[in-house]
C-alpha cells in the first residue's frame, strides 16, 4: 500500500479555479489508472488545494507516483492556473498531513478550521462518487476520532493560532490606538475576513481591501459591508494605509518594486507591513524604508507563542497523537485485516458509515441508541464505542433486559439493601454501580418494564439511583448505550414505551444494516469466521470452494451475522479438506435456491466468483461505472482495471467474441 499527497496554495491567484469538467473527464481516469491509483481525494480548502492518492497494491514493484506525473494531473484539474510551487509527501508523512488537515492544522503552523470542513465535504463527495475506498474511509474515521480527542482533551480549538491577536498586539505597540488608523488587506481568504473582524472590534478607523476578481470582491463586500473595495487594476493609485496586510500574492501588486512604491507612498510615515504569504523574511527590497515594521507569518507566530506559552505544549501533545495514529494506520493498512474495525468486519458502504459514526461519537458521553435486527452485532458496536472512548480502561457492563425476570430486574440494575424483600440477606450492588466511571450496555431495551423505565429516565436526567429498599440517593458516572431490535417509535405510539425515555435515549441513533443489505461483506465475514474456528478446532480448512461461497453469498441470512457465524462453525467442524464445499454447509444452504442465472454453478475459483459478481453488478447498474463501484465498495479505477483484465482474458480465449471495455467516462 502507498499513500501520497500533493498540495499548493489555493485559491488566491487570479483565474486559479477548479475545472469541474476535468474532474469527471476520461483523461483524468486514464492518468489515475496509469499510476495504479485505487482511491483519490481532491480538497479545495480556503488556503490549500490538496490531492491525496492511495493504492492497495502490495507488490514489491508498487510505488507512489513521481512529482512530474502528479503535477501534470494537478494542472489538468486547474483552469487557467498560473504555475505554482507544489509540495509533496509520501507514506507516513502523507498520512500525518491528512490527520493534521483534519484538525485544521496547516503546514505553515496556523489553525484553519475551515480547511477541516472542506476536507469532510470532499470526503463525502468522494464516497458518493466511489473515489474513496477502504484506505481513505479508514483514515477519515481515525481523523474524526483524533479530532474528538483533541477537542475534548485540549483547548486546541479555543486558543487558535489565528494571527489577528498578534497583529493587533504589534499595531498597538506601534500606533497606540487604532481609532485614526487605516488598514489595507490584500486578499480575501477566510483568515483575511477573520482578521478584518478582529481589527474592527479593536477599534480600527477605516478598512480597505483588494480582491483577486469581481466575484471575490462581491463576497467580501457582503461579509464586510463597511469596508471599501479597491480594484486590483488601481494598484498604482492605492489609498494610504497604516497597516498593509498581505493574505494573497496578487501579482503585480505584491512584487518587490510595487511594495516599495506602496510603502514610499506613505512619505516616511510609520507603516506596519505583514506578509502572510511568506514564512521567512522576503522584505529585502524594503529594508531601507524608513519607519517600516515588516513581519512574516513566522514572526507573528513567535509573538503568539510568547503570549500563549501553553500553546507549544498543546501542539507537542497533538503532534505526538498524530504521529502515533499515523504509525498505527500504516500498520493496519499493511496488515491482513484491512476490513476490521474493532471486532467488526465490513467493507460495504453501510458499514463504513457505521464505523464513521462510531469514530465521531465514541469520545463523547452522549447516550446512544443502536437499532438493528437480531444478530447484526449491536453488542460489538457498543463495545467498539466503549473501547474508542475515554472510558476504555473502565468497566463495560452488558445487561440483557429481556433475559432477566421482571421481578429481579430492578434489583439487578439498581441493587438492593438488606431486608428490602424476602431473601435480601445482605446489601448488593446493582449493575449501574458496577459500571461506575465506565459504560453500561442495555440490550433489548424495549423489554424494560414501564416502572423501571421511570427509574432509568431519572438516571439519564440526573445521574442518580436508589437501591431497592433504600432512601439514599447515589450519584454515578455511567455512560448509557441502549440497543433494540424492536420499533421503539411504534411502541411509544402503542403505549408500551415512555416517549420521554425514548427521546432521552435517542440522542444519537445508530442503525445497523442487516446482512442481506450488505452482501459484499459476506465473503469477508465468512473467511474471518473460517480462520477463527479453524484455529480453535484445529481443522485444515483454509478457504471455500466457489460453489460454497456462492451459496453463502446468495442466502438471505434472516439471522444475520450470528447465523453466518454458526454456519461457518458447523462447516469447519465437519470439514476434512483445505476447502469447505457445499456439503459442509447447513442443509438450508445445500438445498437448491432461486437465484439469478449468473450465480455460480459447480466448483468455480474465488476469482471466477468475483468476476461473475462484478459483471452482474455492472449489468444491474446498466453500465454505470460510478454506481457499480459504489455498490461493490471499490474504487472506480479498481473496477476499470478488473474489467480490462477480464477483456484481455476473453481476447486470449475467444478473440472474435471479445468486446471492448472502454475507459469509464
Amino acid at each position: 500500500m502507498w499513500f501520497h499527497v500533493s498540495y499548493l496554495p489555493f485559491p488566491h491567484t487570479p483565474g486559479f479555479t477548479l475545472d469541474e469538467e476535468a474532474l469527471a473527464s476520461p483523461e483524468l481516469s486514464r492518468r489515475l489508472q496509469h499510476l495504479n491509483v485505487d482511491e483519490w481525494l481532491l480538497v479545495a480548502g480556503p488556503e490549500l488545494l490538496e490531492l491525496y492518492l492511495a493504492s492497495n497494491a502490495r507488490t514489491a514493484a508498487a510505488a507512489a507516483p513521481g512529482e512530474e506525473a502528479v503535477n501534470a494531473m494537478l494542472q489538468l484539474v486547474l483552469a487557467g492556473a498560473a504555475p505554482q510551487p507544489v509540495a509533496s509527501r509520501q507514506g507516513i508523512a502523507a498520512v500525518s498531513h491528512f490527520l493534521r488537515a483534519a484538525v485544521g492544522w496547516m503546514p505553515s503552523g496556523h489553525l484553519q478550521p475551515q480547511h477541516a470542513v472542506a476536507l469532510r465535504k470532499a470526503l463525502a463527495a468522494a464516497q458518493e462518487n466511489a473515489h474513496a475506498g477502504v484506505i481513505l474511509n479508514r483514515l477519515f474515521q481515525r481523523a474524526l476520532w483524533l479530532s474528538e480527542r483533541v477537542r475534548s482533551e485540549t483547548s486546541w480549538f479555543e486558543g487558535t493560532t489565528a494571527l489577528a491577536p498578534a497583529i493587533i498586539e504589534v499595531a498597538g505597540k506601534i500606533f497606540g490606538t487604532l481609532r485614526e488608523r487605516q488598514a489595507l488587506l490584500i486578499g480575501t481568504s477566510t483568515e483575511a475576513i477573520a482578521t478584518a473582524h478582529a481589527l474592527r472590534q479593536a477599534g480600527l478607523g477605516k478598512l480597505c481591501f483588494i480582491a483577486a476578481d469581481a466575484r471575490e470582491e462581491m463576497r467580501m463586500s457582503k461579509t464586510l459591508p463597511a469596508a471599501v473595495a479597491v480594484p486590483l487594476e488601481s494598484s498604482k493609485s492605492l489609498p494610504r494605509a497604516d497597516l498593509i496586510l498581505i493574505f494573497a500574492a496578487l501579482a503585480p501588486l505584491v512584487e518587490g518594486k510595487s511594495l516599495a512604491n506602496l510603502v514610499a507612498h506613505r512619505q516616511h510615515a510609520t507603516v506596519l507591513l505583514a506578509d502572510l504569504t511568506s514564512e521567512t523574511s522576503g522584505g529585502q527590497a524594503l529594508a531601507k524604508a524608513d519607519n517600516l515594521f515588516y513581519f512574516t507569518r513566522s514572526d507573528l507566530n513567535r509573538i503568539l507563542e510568547r503570549s500563549r506559552p501553553d500553546r507549544r505544549e498543546i501542539e507537542q501533545k497533538v503532534a505526538g497523537w498524530i504521529a502515533r495514529e499515523a504509525e498505527q494506520f500504516l500498520a493496519w493498512a499493511n496488515s491482513e485485516e484491512p476490513f476490521h474495525f474493532g471486532a467488526m468486519v465490513g467493507s460495504s458502504r453501510p458499514m463504513q458509515k457505521v464505523f464513521e459514526l462510531i469514530a465521531r461519537v465514541a469520545r463523547t458521553d452522549i447516550t446512544i441508541l443502536i437499532q438493528g435486527e437480531s444478530g447484526t452485532g449491536k453488542e460489538l458496536v457498543a463495545r467498539a464505542i466503549h473501547d474508542e472512548s475515554t472510558r476504555a480502561r473502565q468497566p463495560f457492563v452488558v445487561v440483557n433486559c429481556g433475559a432477566i425476570p421482571e421481578n429481579l430486574l430492578e434489583s439487578e440494575l439498581f441493587g438492593h439493601v438488606r431486608g428490602a424483600f424476602t431473601g435480601a440477606l445482605r446489601d448488593k450492588k446493582g449493575l449501574f454501580e458496577e459500571a461506575h466511571t465506565g459504560t453500561i450496555f442495555l440490550d433489548e431495551i424495549g423489554e424494560l418494564p414501564i416502572a423501571l423505565q421511570v427509574k432509568l429516565l431519572r438516571f439519564l436526567q440526573e445521574g442518580e439511583i436508589k437501591r431497592v429498599g433504600s432512601n439514599h440517593t447515589m450519584l454515578l458516572d455511567v455512560r448509557v448505550i441502549a440497543a433494540t431490535n424492536r420499533d421503539l417509535e411504534e411502541m411509544v405510539e402503542q403505549g408500551g414505551f415512555r416517549s420521554d425515555l425514548f427521546y432521552r435515549l435517542n440522542v444519537i441513533r445508530l442503525d445497523l444494516p442487516p446482512l442481506r443489505e450488505r452482501p459484499e461483506d459476506i465473503p469477508l465475514l465468512a473467511r474471518h469466521f473460517l480462520q477463527k474456528f479453524a484455529t480453535r478446532l484445529r481443522r485444515p480448512a483454509r478457504d471455500f470452494t466457489g460453489a460454497a461461497l456462492a451459496r453463502l453469498t446468495s442466502h438471505d441470512w434472516p439471522g444475520n451475522v450470528r447465523e453466518l457465524e454458526n454456519a461457518i462453525e458447523r462447516a469447519v467442524a465437519l470439514s476434512l479438506d483445505a476447502e469447505i464445499d457445499v456439503l459442509e454447509l447447513p442443509e438450508s444452504l445445500q438445498k437448491s435456491v432461486s437465484r439469478p442465472a449468473s450465480v455460480l454453478n459447480g466448483r468455480l475459483t474465488l476469482e471466477e466468483v468475483e468476476k461473475r459478481h462484478i459483471l452482474d453488478t455492472l449489468a444491474h447498474c446498466q453500465g454505470n461505472y460510478d454506481e457499480a463501484a459504489r455498490l461493490l465498495a471499490i474504487g472506480r479505477t479498481t473496477l476499470w482495471r478488473k474489467l480490462k483484465k477480464y477483456q484481455e482474458e476473453t481476447e486470449k480465449t475467444d478473440p472474435p467474441a471479445a468486446e471492448h471495455v472502454a475507459s469509464p467516462a
